[in-house]
């Protein structure tokens, strides 16, 4: 089973993403509390990006969270994806009902399945029982059929990883890296227990290609244009405020591939191009602007052609994977693709053990593309 978690551990070393954790008492708050608390943890940084439109960052975590994007309606909200963790949920609704508005969450879209993404949407069946939590009829599927093996197989590793970490911690050399080795720990066993009885919830919504939600402050165009970093990927598009959604079909990182269509995402980006945004906001990183849906097409289908062309030669993924480096991608090498990415994982700002450069980060993160979509190629054919 490909792994998300072992990418970006590969990439960034051992501060491999997402969030301080809540514990499980958070659950057992009351709803007001849940909405409004000021004592919950930030785990986000909330940008407005355009009027009643707001774009969630995730804060550099143990384990990561995925970004949000907000869309205030005339009476309520529509939000973008779910996290990593129930709690992370509270903590974001918490911020914005103080920083942004009390206005009550009606819709909840999952733009895929992936764990940092929905695993947290139980945490809005219980603060907005009636809200409706929206996919595509393949994320639904996913969803229920991934989610919990996904997560169970994740624990041995996770339980490595914390010992690991506790060992770390006892040979540090200086406060600053013991105190960065125990937080790592400590998130990541909050994790654990959290994540433990976890029962995933389903959309009740579904779509197959296109839904309109007609409100009085704007439309909200939510729509499936093909398979790419998964087989359901669906964004939101705001035709008044020119602004797309797009979850991990396009965002500020490197690509994962790990469960994505090669062969298609290209031309799925293109199709998504045909809506008039102007700003791109993503799964992860920071706000982008319309260029970055050519570019990562662009590397995507560079590295793919790479990958197929030596495959077809004969050549292991081993060998393409040692061949095929950022200096003999044109999409990298010439363009801001690559170094614009790398400086963009880069601040995540990093815990003290760890000492990447933008040099390694687009070193792995080619090696790790190419080792996907060599085992892409089959599923897509």
């Amino acid at each position: 089973m490909t792994s998300r978690r072992g990418f970006i551990r590969r990439v960034l070393g051992p501060a491999w993403v997402g969030g301080a954790l809540l514990e499980q008492s958070i659950f057992r708050a009351t709803h007001a509390r849940a909405q409004s608390s000021p004592g919950l943890p930030e785990l986000f940084d909330i940008k407005k990006i355009a009027e009643g439109v707001y774009m969630a960052v995730a804060k550099p975590q143990t384990l990561i969270n995925s970004n949000a994007v907000i869309f205030e309606n005339s009476r309520d909200l529509l939000i973008m994806d779910s996290h990593s963790k129930p709690s992370a949920v509270v903590s974001l609704v918490s911020q914005l009902r103080r920083r942004v508005t009390e206005k009550p969450v009606k819709y909840i879209v999952a733009s895929h399945f992936h764990w940092d993404h929905a695993q947290g949407l139980p945490a809005y069946r219980r603060i907005a029982g009636h809200a409706g939590i929206i996919a595509s009829e393949t994320t639904r599927k996913l969803i229920s059929q991934e989610t919990v093996p996904r997560l169970k197989a994740s624990f041995e590793q996770l339980k490595i990883s914390a010992e690991d970490y506790k060992k770390k911690a006892a040979e540090a050399k200086s406060a600053q890296e013991k105190a960065a080795w125990e937080k790592m720990r400590r998130e990541t066993g909050d994790y654990l227990r959290e994540m433990e009885n976890f029962t995933p919830e389903l959309p009740d919504l579904t779509l197959t290609d296109d839904l309109i939600i007609h409100d009085k402050s704007h439309d909200l165009h939510l729509a499936f244009r093909g398979r790419g970093h998964t087989a359901g990927d669906v964004v939101v598009f705001c035709p008044q405020k020119k602004v797309i959604a797009t979850g991990d079909l396009l965002h500020g990182f490197f690509p994962f591939i790990g469960d994505g269509f090669p062969l298609d995402w290209p031309r799925t980006l293109l199709n998504v191009a045909q809506f008039d945004f102007t700003q791109i906001a993503g799964g992860h990183g920071d706000l982008s602007p319309r260029q970055r849906v050519y570019q990562m097409g662009n590397y995507i289908e560079e590295v793919t052609e790479a990958v197929a062309r030596g495959r077809n030669a004969g050549k292991s993924r081993e060998r393409l994977e040692a061949e095929i480096t950022p200096a003999t991608l044109k999409t990298v090498a010439d363009g801001d693709f690559g170094g614009a990415t790398a400086h963009a994982i880069l601040e995540l700002r990093l815990l003290p053990p760890t000492n990447p450069t933008p040099a390694s980060v687009l070193t792995e993160a080619v090696k790790t593309n190419v080792g996907h979509i060599w085992a892409a190629l089959d599923r897509n054919s």
